[in-house]
């Protein structure tokens, strides 16, 4: 095929799950207070598919509620020339079936996979019968290696000569080309094409407003073993400039009418000059925007939280981890308890909700250690709070730590580690991290003292009926299974 006309990008049916964040890839709907954001990674790849020449359409199956018979309808209505599917660790088998669809109705269509499993997995993997529909896979910044694929596609170029893809050659045996360089200059990289979103599908969870995702830089210069970030993004903090940034955020305001944003990074509070700048912008521009970041310990101080809260932010996420300091060691966090407990005066001070993320299921945690985690969880006081399970992503020093004492299978894919954990530690199994969590859920959400807080910082009906939506969930959770873990 040497003419690439059209493209469909999707996420395909299934639960819904954060395929842009390749990191971590999180399980929305058992997640305590997570929301559903919008799929940039398929909006941008769209934004540069429109400038090789391609029209693309994007269609986000599980926000929309929509099944495997509405895929197969809208692809028989469409036809495409190229079928980009996003995929995580814990789907990938069964996203690939939207590849077997397409092939079975249209051989001729291409498919491409994009998720940071085709980065890390051994290409054993992709041998596997299920992976055959499939003809390619991006391994790095997708907008970017998907640019190059379709320019030597239509070029009539060898794929071998793409860098950052997987490819089969003549024998149907899958390759890896040169890993593709990372983007050294974000400002180049067109807006996400949002016009080809349904904008109104991603949501403020707690207004229930339209709310963007901003990439504001990319790259983290923590070590944590567990993060998959340096190997998708790198250890240096790459950034795009505050105008380019205000410039997008300006655009969303003035054509889409979204005021309520999720600036995204890896560590958006890391690079303190950059957020100072960018606030200052914000500021400038009086855009009257609200906002949220993500952020660590060890990196908010009070000249940061006061220009943060001066431009707009409401909340900061805040990878806490464990309340364990020999734990947050052990995983690199290089950050302490203390620490935890100055960023929470310090986000309380300047009148700003805090989300706190913990982790448990390190190999070495044992119920003490797991435990200390969830009692600081409850002391710290997050307004939002979530528990996550660790992840052995391959490619992460844990995976190699997990791997080496043989706390996991051979294979990690297909593992969501909200129902399904792939690791156990030395001294706790899979089932008994699951009851830690469900307990731990029940010990910071479902107390009086935590409710009636909640309610007395609701300011109109729509709040409340979205907090009763998340505590029903929270429920949910907690009502799961009849097992009683301890704090």
């Amino acid at each position: 095929m040497n003419t690439l006309l059209t493209a469909l990008l999707i996420n395909p049916p299934g639960r819904l799950f954060q395929r842009g964040e390749d990191r971590s890839q999180g399980n929305i709907e058992d997640s305590s207070a997570t929301s559903l954001r919008a799929p940039n990674d398929l909006a941008y790849m769209a934004a540069v598919l429109r400038e090789t020449g391609v029209r693309p359409a994007i269609l986000d199956y599980p926000a929309e509620k929509k099944s495997w018979r509405d895929f197969e309808n809208d692809f028989r209505a469409m036809l495409p020339d190229l079928l980009i599917v996003s995929m995580t660790n814990a789907t990938v088998f069964e996203d690939l079936q939207a590849c077997a669809v397409a092939k079975r109705i249209r051989p001729e269509t291409l498919t491409v996979a994009k998720g940071a499993l085709f980065l890390t997995s051994k290409i054993d993997l992709y041998q596997q019968p299920l992976f055959h529909p499939l003809d390619y896979a991006l391994t790095g910044e997708s907008e970017t290696i998907i640019g190059s694929l379709v320019k030597a596609i239509t070029g009539g170029q060898s794929p071998e000569a793409v860098r950052g893809i997987l490819y089969r050659d003549p024998s149907g045996t899958w390759k890896r080309t040169a890993p593709a360089p990372f983007v050294e200059d974000l400002d180049s990289i067109p807006f996400p094409a949002r016009d080809l979103l349904k904008n109104e599908l991603y949501l403020r969870p707690d207004t229930g407003e339209p709310q963007a995702t901003i990439q504001t830089s990319r790259g983290c210069a923590a070590s944590c073993i567990f993060c998959l970030t340096p190997v998708i993004s790198g250890n240096r903090i790459r950034v795009r400039s505050a105008a380019n940034i205000a410039d997008e955020v300006e655009e969303c305001v003035r054509k889409y009418n979204i005021r309520n944003f999720f600036f995204k990074a890896d560590t958006f509070t890391m690079n303190k000059p950059h957020v100072i700048g960018l606030c200052r912008e914000i500021i400038a521009r009086k855009l009257n925007i609200q906002w949220v970041a993500n952020s660590r310990a060890d990196t908010l101080d009070e000249e940061r939280l006061e220009w943060m809260k001066r431009a707009g932010c409401w909340l900061v996420a805040v990878g806490f981890e464990s309340g364990d300091d020999e734990s947050l060691k052990n995983m690199q966090k290089n950050t302490t308890v203390e620490q935890a407990f100055r960023a929470a005066y310090l986000m309380r001070k300047y009148g700003l909700k805090l989300y706190g993320f913990f982790m448990i299921g390190l190999p070495w945690e044992d119920r003490s250690s797991v435990e200390r985690t969830l009692m600081h969880a409850k002391k710290l006081k997050c307004d939002y709070a979530e528990i996550h399970i660790a992840v052995p992503f391959e490619g992460t020093e844990l995976h190699r730590i997990a791997d080496q004492e043989r706390l996991i299978p051979d294979q990690v894919q297909g593992h969501d580690y909200f129902r399904d954990p792939v690791m156990r530690t030395m001294f706790l199994s899979r089932d008994e991290l699951l009851r830690y969590r469900r307990t731990g859920i029940r010990k910071i959400f479902l107390t009086p003292g935590y409710v009636m807080n909640r309610l007395r910082a609701l300011r109109s009906s729509r709040e409340f009926v979205n907090h009763f939506r998340y505590g029903l969930r929270l429920l949910r959770q907690v009502l799961k299974s009849s097992g009683k873990g301890n704090l």
